[in-house]
This record gives structure tokens, sequence and C-alpha cells, in this order.
């Protein structure tokens, strides 16, 4: 599957002050849309000039502006900066995190997070459809829960929404913590922990721990405790705690 690679903004005006405040440069032009690839890139876009493992989005600046973006988040200027605006910063993963925290913020709603080691996607869908009956739904398109595809999620909030579903991937320690600093979730729920995908973290019990920061971020927040997962049961959190599960204890039994 592709990684999330365009949005078009709800808000443009207020996403080029942020971007002013922020990053302490006002766009010239307005910008409408942001782009991670620069081959889906459109008139008016902002082109985030990521690096990866294997490919540097810097190389790609020009194609980006051929195809009608207007302006670049680089961590360097390119030596023909013509017709284009370039907002350098020392690293663009991590202002595209905080101008979504910050659009987020403008936003008093309720923001659920999910994650767990399986059934993430299948939970945020159930839960948007389920939702949806009452509520204006903004959630998390595919499986786009990573520290790229989660702040272009939040960037598409629009004023109209009134519930908020983000899911969360982790690939490696703290980048559930990572994502939960950008989220601020008020509810959170942790599907599973199981030994899937221990590549990037060595055994359970840091899988357990890197989940369980969810937990952890919702001090005013709401936990929904799968009581049936042993690693679950064990996790702690500062805010209230909503249990379900197999057996009768529980506040919603199976």
């Amino acid at each position: 599957m592709r990684s999330f690679v365009r949005i078009t903004l709800s808000e443009p005006e207020n996403f080029s002050a942020l971007i002013t405040q922020l990053i302490g440069k006002e766009p010239t032009s307005p910008i409408t849309g942001i782009a991670t690839d620069s081959r889906e890139c459109i008139t008016g876009d902002l082109y985030v000039a990521l690096k990866g493992e294997q490919v540097d989005g810097h190389q790609f600046i020009q194609q980006a502006k051929d195809n009608g973006a207007v302006a670049s988040i680089v961590d360097h200027e390119a030596s023909d900066s013509n017709r284009m605006d370039f907002f350098v910063v020392e690293d663009v993963l991590k202002i595209m995190g905080d101008l979504a925290r910050e659009w987020r913020r403008q936003y008093d709603i309720p923001v659920i997070g999910i994650t767990g080691s399986n059934g993430k996607t299948t939970t945020k869908e159930l839960l948007k459809h389920i939702l949806s009956a009452s509520e204006n739904v903004h959630a998390t398109s595919g499986n786009f829960n990573t520290s790229i595809g989660l702040p272009l999620t939040l960037l598409q909030l629009a004023p109209h929404h009134t519930v908020s579903i983000i899911e969360m991937g982790a690939n490696q320690p703290g980048d559930i913590e990572y994502l939960c600093d950008i989220t601020e979730p008020t509810y959170g729920l942790i599907t599973n922990i199981a030994p899937a995908h221990l590549e990037g973290f060595g055994s359970i019990e840091v899988v357990a721990k890197t989940k369980g920061a969810l937990f952890d971020a919702l001090e005013k927040g709401t936990a929904f405790v799968n009581m049936a997962d042993e690693h679950i049961r064990e996790l702690k959190t500062k805010g209230e705690v909503i249990t379900y599960g197999l057996t009768p204890e529980c506040d919603f039994p199976a």
C-alpha cells in the first residue's frame, strides 16, 4: 500500500497563519493542499520534502514545482528557489508533527486514539460506522497511522467534525508516545498486545510498554481497558477507566 501522499486543506487561510506562527515565514501564495509525493502535487500544494531510507524527497522539489506546488518544507534551501516558497527547518518530519498538534488544538472535540498489535483498522472502521449515525466523524484513512500519515490525518480536521478517531501504529519503542504527543487523545483503546511484529521491540514486555503510552496520555481522559488481555490489564492510567471483556465483573461484559 502506498503511504499517505496528499490531502486537501479545509481552511487554507488558517493553515497559512499556522505556518507563519510556527516557522516564522509567511507564505506568498495560498496553500490549499499538502503532498509528501512530488508526483501527486497539484496547483496550490505545499510539498513536504521527507528523507527516507532509500529516497530523499529534496531530490524531487523541481518535479513538485512543475506539478503546481507553490511551497516546500525542507531542511535546506534549494539552489533554485524562484517562484516557490521554501520553509527551511531543522527536522521536516518534526515540524509536520508540530503543525498537526497545533491544528488539532483548534478543535475542542472528543479524540479517540486506537492502537494495539492487531485489529486497529477494523476497530476504527467499526467505531466510525457506529458513531456516524449521530456524529460528523473525522477518522484515519485506511491504516495511515505513522509519524507521516497521522499528522496529515489531523490536518484534515474541519469545523464540521464533532468527533475524531485516530489510529496509531508502532514499529519501535517510543512511537505511540510521540503520536499521542501530537494527537492529545481524550479517549484511548488498546485492542490487544501480542507477539506480532517483534522485530523492532525485542519482547512482548516492550510492546506492552510502547502501546501503553496511549493510556499514559489520558491523564484527563478515559481508557477503555480490554480485561481479556493479561498485558492490557496490568497497564496503568491516571484517567477514568471503563472495562470490557468476557467476565461479568467488567463494566461491559460480552
